[in-house]
């Protein structure tokens, strides 16, 4: 049962990071502010989006890239750079923009297609919004109450050519076309409008970046044809409105990096430009920061903001109260208006944000023990009460900007407050974390130490565990009646109780080890004597998991560490020089791979022909070709000069031929189920089968380097265990010893991890480079092509696991206790990583830990998974019979 208490227990783990750090921004039970009174500065607002453009493109040259775009802003309006929040996805970018919040958390789950809770937007609280552009990004908002205004969203399909035969920005062109339209044929009942929201939705340089990189001749292109179209909607606009009525906003949902990916926290995925200008927008604000925006070294200030403050921004521009989930604060004279209005909206965006933080506590105050428990004092009910009468005697007086300030401070207070409520039962949820980390460990460790019945046992341990357990149920009862009266949220209570159950499990009688799963591949005792587990072997095993956790924080550190483990198991084992020399110069080689780029996005076809070599001469030069199957030997020959073509004609914008295409596919079905009707008994014959068809599959979605170094990384492993299994003695004169548990284990998650790091994958996962399809797909289907990219990061596992199978005989017949020190020394560094886990500081910091703890969660999942995929591709059903088939 222990394996199914992992999975539990890890897929459970997985969810505390999301409760504890990860809080839904949507409170709900809010009603909407009034409309700010008198006139507004602007009767209408065009909210465009250049999706995908960092602010280094539009800044780039002296801003020369967007000429169009700085004839604009140098004769009026404010630009600057607002920064965005991770993830940067298309999705969350825009809800900061249009709702002022950041995702719900729980939106990954419904893959960000669906919202779980709906939230306001300026889309709701305008009379009447049209918008045009991906459907993706559209059906966010349409799907939301529209509260009985009329909203008309035109939107074309997100099946998006990326094979170079379409230029990019026709999605843009799409959009363009359809304003125009619209301008044309409701022209005269679009000027008696008011409160009218327009937003363009350009899909263009996302794609362009994506596919053909920031900086390159055809994304400058889009670029160029973007620009220019913005410019020449403005003047449409412009004919339309003549009014001068109308405001602007030109911004971007996220960044991206130079390699074309985006959602993690780097500053060129972070960054994006805002223009803002028109009516009611300020002539120039002082930033106290300049640039050159052009070429005559003019010197105009850049200004800075988050990307959830142009939210209140547009709703004041147009007379609205912001949406009622919005988390952004006005900024302060951006508003061309006089002192009166900007205070006006200022005080209206206070009161906003005090309703959440008002709604929140009164949430807390209903438990039985809030009296006595902590609270936010900085904003009590009486400063609020104080607050307001302040406003309207200040307002009274004439005394604008003093209001102004004053709602400024009382906005900021009141995010502190929400913060502080929301993460009310963070630090405690912490610690209960950490108690179902320990309790699980001490569980895993009775494991390895249980002799082979469980008579055996110290009677006395088990009778103080028995008073432990009591004391435990105890604690439950009082705990659970605390949650109950106090009213504590359901995920939070859950997670404040877990803690209980698998102490209690841990502390409770070992079962026998005949009743676990898969009991015939488990008859040995775990560890012949208990005492062998000494304490030098358990700070080896804190060690070893110790020195993982360094590699996440600098990828060039897991090449040290893999040649140090590689020279410390391996090194006695080598007796003739020759070969020792050969492997020395192998491990050089490897080591090189974490110093380089990653390979998404960084596309090197010289690379990428060398794996495909070197797949070639491993096949037709190896000594066991003559007992391979034909149609393996010529499908991989096939699919490889396959995968030669299709990029050399995606490299040329020639689009692939649907032939090849379907080659691909069909090869994809064919690489696993010629392994599974595969009848050879050989373990090493099934293997050369195996890392065939898997390495020509994995060489289909390769860019650059990977295919050549995970082909090197495999034939050092497999070298590296067939030297040892040649020097060890036979299997039942073997000491059966934790060292050797923990050496294998250490083996399977170092060449796990380094699969990834070396070979740049660990990246691929927020990248989401097209590119990698190229040989299946010419359009963007992101499901797809998600899909493409998990068999890319687990084919080198399964292949690296399989090796581990065939050449270790003491790793098939003590799996058992080889995955329980697998699970500790995961455990180990995922408890390392829930204690890193920021909230504060850079959004790179903040993203980075969050996914380190993520990973090592779900990699202890995977491997479990994996390593019976890699079993079933072998045939290994139990040892029985894997012993029967060695040689």
């Amino acid at each position: 049962m222990w394996i199914l208490y992992a999975l539990v227990l890890h897929i459970l783990l997985l969810g505390s990071i999301f409760v504890i750090y990860f809080r839904s921004p949507v409170i709900e039970g809010l009603e909407p502010q009034e409309r700010l009174k008198g006139q507004p500065p602007a009767d209408r607002l065009v909210l465009i989006v250049t999706d995908g453009l960092r602010a280094q493109s539009f800044f780039a040259n002296n801003c020369n890239q967007v000429p169009h775009l700085r004839e604009i802003f140098i004769k009026e309006g404010i630009v600057g750079i607002s920064r965005t929040r991770v993830p940067t996805e298309s999705r969350p970018g825009h809800i900061a923009l249009i709702a002022g919040l950041y995702e719900d958390p729980s939106a990954v789950t419904r893959g960000w297609k669906e919202n779980p809770i709906e939230f306001d937007t300026v889309f709701n609280r305008s009379d009447h919004t049209y918008a045009w552009g991906a459907h993706d990004v559209l059906h966010i908002f349409e799907k939301l109450a529209d509260s009985g205004r009329p909203m008309h969203f035109d939107a074309y399909n997100h099946d998006l050519d990326f094979s170079g035969q379409q230029k990019t920005y026709k999605q843009d062109e799409w959009v363009f076309d359809r304003v125009r339209l619209l301008l044309k044929r409701k022209q005269e009942e679009l000027r008696e409008a008011k409160r009218v929201v327009f937003f363009l939705h350009l899909l263009g340089l996302d794609t362009a970046g994506h596919v053909h990189k920031p900086g390159t001749p055809l994304f400058l292109e889009n670029l160029k044809f973007t620009e220019h179209g913005i410019w020449k909607i403005y003047k449409q606009f412009e004919e339309t409105f003549p009014d001068k009525r109308t405001a602007y906003l030109l911004t971007s949902d996220h960044g991206m990096t130079d390699s074309g990916s985006h959602g993690a926290g780097a500053q060129y995925e972070t960054d994006t430009p805002f223009m803002l200008w028109g009516a009611g927008v300020a002539s120039s604000v002082y930033a106290g920061i300049f640039f050159e925006a052009n070429d005559e070294g003019l010197q105009l200030p850049i200004r800075e903001l988050e990307q959830a403050q142009l939210t209140p921004l547009m709703s004041a521009l147009i007379g609205l109260p912001p949406p009622m989930n919005n988390f952004g604060r006005l900024p302060q004279g951006f508003l061309g208006t006089d002192a009166k209005y900007e205070a006006m909206a200022a005080h209206t965006n206070a009161l906003q944000l005090l309703a959440q933080y008002v709604r929140l506590q009164k949430l807390h105050m209903r438990g039985l023990f809030a009296p006595i428990l902590n609270r936010f004092d900085k904003l009590t009910p009486e400063l609020i009460a104080e607050y307001v009468g302040y406003i309207k005697t200040s307002f009274t007086l004439s005394r604008f900007h003093e209001s102004t300030a004053n709602s400024a401070l009382v906005m900021q207070l009141a995010l502190e407050g929400i913060d502080y409520y929301q993460g009310y039962y963070c630090n405690v949820m912490l610690l209960s974390t950490t108690a179902t980390f320990l309790g699980w460990m001490f569980y895993l460790y009775r494991l390895l130490t249980q002799d082979a019945e469980p008579k055996n046992i110290d009677s006395g341990m088990n009778g103080h565990a028995s008073k432990i357990i009591v004391g435990l149920w105890v604690a439950a009862v009082m705990l659970l009646g605390f949650v109950v009266v106090q009213r504590v949220p359901f995920a939070v209570s859950f997670y404040l109780l877990l803690p209980l159950p698998v102490w209690m499990l841990a502390l409770r009688q070992a079962p026998n080890r005949n009743d676990d799963l898969n009991a015939p591949a488990y008859t040995q005792p775990t560890v012949a004597n208990p005492k062998q587990v000494s304490i030098a072997q358990l700070l080896l095993l804190i060690g070893c998991a110790e020195l993982l956790v360094f590699t996440f924080f600098d990828r060039r550190m897991i090449s040290l560490c893999f040649i140090a483990f590689a020279c410390y198991s391996n090194w006695e084992t080598f007796k003739r020089k020759r070969r020792l020399y050969l492997w020395l110069m192998l491990l050089v080689v490897l080591a090189c791979f974490p110093l380089v780029p990653p390979s998404v996005g960084y596309q090197n076809c010289y690379l990428l022909l060398g794996g495909i070599l070197l797949l070639l001469i491993r096949q037709f030069l190896s000594k066991k070709r003559e007992n391979s199957k034909w149609h393996t030997r010529w499908c991989s020959t096939v699919i490889l000069i396959n995968t030669a073509v299709c990029v050399n004609l995606h490299n040329n914008q020639i689009a692939v031929p649907l032939p090849l295409k379907i080659i691909s596919w069909l090869y994809l079905v064919y690489a696993f189920v010629s392994i599974h009707l595969n009848k050879e008994a050989s373990l090493e014959l099934r293997l050369e089968h195996i890392c065939y068809n898997l390495g020509t599959l994995y060489t289909l979605m390769c860019t650059s380097y990977e295919s050549l170094f995970v082909q090197l990384l495999a034939i050092e492993l497999t070298t590296a265990l067939a030297e040892q299994r040649a020097q060890v003695e036979p299997l039942h004169h073997q000491q059966k010893s934790l060292q050797s548990s923990l050496r294998i284990a250490f083996t399977i998650i170092l060449y796990t991890f380094f699969s990834l790091f070396g070979s740049g994958n660990i990246a691929s996962i927020s990248s989401f480079d097209p590119n990698i399809a190229r040989c299946f797909l010419s359009h963007f289907a992101p499901f797809v092509i998600m899909s493409l990219v998990l068999l890319k990061l687990v084919l080198p596992i399964v292949i690296n696991l399989s090796i581990v199978y065939t050449h270790s005989e003491y790793a098939r017949l003590h799996e058992r206790q080889i995955f329980i020190c697998l699970l500790l020394i995961c455990d180990i560094m995922g408890l390392n990583f829930l204690f890193l886990v920021r909230n504060t500081g850079s959004w790179l910091e903040i993203g980075s830990s969050i996914s380190h703890f993520v990973i090592m969660e779900v990699t202890t999942l995977v491997l479990m998974l994996l390593a019976y995929v890699s079993k079933l591709l072998l045939r290994l059903t139990n040892c029985d019979r894997a012993l029967s088939k060695l040689n």
